[in-house]
């Protein structure tokens, strides 16, 4: 919903960076620099990449939260501009995911047995050949240390027949898990395999399969030069330079004086504070999942689904939205709308999210609550209130939650404001140690199971004060028959049967109301065509425009 965004500042996946990776307040003082690869510093033919981060520090090892890799946008536990993953999944053209390691795959034995078929020539940056031994030796790893698994890979064996081939097995039927399992970032076996604990290595001069590999690094930025040998047609941009701000204001600032070239970032207002200033200036927010008010449902007011219920009908989502260019979400289902439209079951399609503050007061007056005479509701001497936690630094996140704390304010219902720092976020949701957030950190879906599985599945349910390793199901919901649901789901053989858990599922999700989809949220996307063109946009959407080594290998210097 929010991925890493996930409602996602800076236009981060959820999962990924508010799982620790880019961040906020960033520490900008220069203490030097220590480089692994030489280079270019900068010239013709190098774009400046604008990010976030709270301390830059020569971290890149891309199981860890909070490292360098964030301030590229690479997701913990994914493959990025360095290390590379099996395959890289599509999030604005849906389904048409692109072959990268592995160049084709197979499902077989029921769904039981995945075999992907690796590609041939691919050497790490030191010159060593890179081989299935290295899939199989990071694969194996995670599962050795799940304090590395971010992102919930689940698996049985995986083997390499051959030098270029892999074999996964899995103990049920595991087609919808795809996404996660190719994801992973794909380390040296000759290299990791001498790592005493992977779960503290910082892996300060990593070695990757990736188009581009480190440069120089400081604690305000770092440089990325191009692999001379990358085994797909090398990018004809020859660096990525990645500096570190403190917040979106700041990451704007950046692009608008033509500081930086590229960057994923909220702007506030973008037409007149960005696109009017350069005909080079672009800006797209494809659609990628879903947000809101996302509660805690083991803490009173929110546990009370007459108290979500009650919000979700009084609150304006247009204005919600609004505030920060966002769409309005309609759909009841929750499932972004309309990318999904086909998998909404047949007695919601058309059907919208109700607004009535008049109903929404009734609603809680029917289920016991009365209204004080400070203007709020109030039920066995508490008063309805709860307070939202999210980080400072997100600016479009506060300028959503300014507008709910009066809208739910019309209703009776008192809301507070709780920031903290993005470091600090997913500490707090994963242990259950929050009311309610924004910016789910899970993410974009690239299925509308997936949507589902990542929020809602209380098979990931964890107790409160246990954190949830992967970030999903932090609101703890828990219902038997969705659980049922989502074990049996992987066992359909047919679309047809796949769409019928899945509408016995969007009922659960619609009658429960789990949680109160808002508005809709895109991949922000900034940059400029003046050093170099080839950047998806609307007319050309074949990847998202979120910084990213996909589009970074298409982009042409002018």
């Amino acid at each position: 919903m929010t991925t890493t965004q996930s409602s996602i500042a800076s236009g981060m996946t959820r999962r990924g960076l508010l799982a620790g990776a880019a961040a906020t307040a960033g520490t900008l003082a220069l203490y030097g620099c220590s480089g692994n690869s030489g280079g270019t510093s900068g010239g013709k033919g190098t774009l400046t990449v604008a990010g976030q981060s709270d301390n830059l520090t020569q971290v890149f090892n891309p199981f860890l939260e909070n490292t360098a890799q964030g301030l590229t946008y690479t997701s913990p536990g994914s493959g990025g501009f360095i290390y590379e993953p099996l395959v890289q999944i599509n999030t604005v053209d849906i389904g048409h995911d692109l072959p990268w390691l592995a160049k084709s795959w197979r499902w077989s034995d029921g769904n039981k047995t995945l075999t992907l078929e690796l590609q041939t020539g691919v050497k790490w940056t030191d010159g060593t050949a890179f081989s299935a031994d290295d899939v199989v030796f990071t694969y194996t790893m995670l599962k050795q240390n799940a304090g590395l698994n971010l992102g919930g890979v689940a698996f049985a064996t995986v083997t390499a027949p051959g030098p270029a081939q892999i074999v996964f097995t899995f103990d049920v039927p595991s087609e919808q898990l795809f996404t996660e399992v190719v994801s992973v970032p794909i380390v040296p076996e000759h290299i990791w395999s001498k790592v005493k604990n992977p779960t503290t290595y910082t892996d300060k001069n990593p070695v990757g399969t990736g188009p581009f590999k480190l440069s120089t690094f400081s604690a305000q930025s770092f440089l990325l030069v191009r692999n001379e040998d990358y085994w797909q047609p090398k990018a004809e941009i020859t660096a990525l330079r990645f500096v570190a701000y403190k917040d979106n204001q700041s990451m704007t600032n950046a692009l608008v004086q033509g500081l930086a070239d590229w960057g994923g970032t909220y702007i506030a207002d973008a037409d007149k504070t960005y696109l009017s200033r350069s005909k080079h200036n672009n800006y797209w927010a494809p659609l990628a999942g879903t947000d809101g008010i996302i509660p805690n449902l083991e803490r009173w007011p929110l546990s009370d689904i007459a108290v979500r219920r009650a919000i979700s009908l009084g609150v304006k989502r247009k204005q919600v939205g609004a505030a920060t260019g966002s769409p309005p979400a309609t759909s009841v289902t929750g499932l972004p709308m309309p990318a999904y439209t086909s998998q909404v079951s047949a007695q919601y399609k058309g059907v919208n999210f109700e607004e009535d503050t008049a109903k929404a007061e009734k609603t809680l007056t029917d289920a016991g609550y009365t209204k004080g005479g400070d203007g709020y509701y109030h039920k066995g001497g508490k008063r309805v209130e709860f307070s939202i936690s999210f980080p400072s630094a997100y600016t479009d996140i506060a300028s959503r939650v300014q507008v709910l704390v009066s809208q739910l304010k019309d209703i009776g219902i008192k809301l507070t404001v709780d920031t903290t720092t993005v470091n600090d976020i997913n500490t707090i949701t994963a242990k259950g140690n929050f009311d309610s957030t924004m910016g789910y950190p899970v993410n974009s879906a690239p299925r509308a199971f997936s949507y589902y599985y990542d929020t809602i599945n209380p098979n990931l349910y964890y107790p409160i004060g246990k954190a949830t390793p992967t970030y999903q199901n932090i609101e703890r919901f828990q219902n038997a028959e969705a659980k049922a649901l989502f074990t049996e789901y992987p066992k359909a053989t047919t679309d047809a049967q796949r769409q019928q858990i899945l509408d016995k599922i969007e009922t659960i999700f619609v009658e429960e109301l789990p949680w109160i989809p808002m508005f809709y949220w895109g991949s922000y996307g900034n940059w400029s065509t003046a050093k170099a063109t080839g950047f998806p946009s609307p007319d050309n959407p074949y990847f998202s425009p979120v910084p990213n080594p996909v589009v970074a290998l298409r982009l042409k210097p002018v």
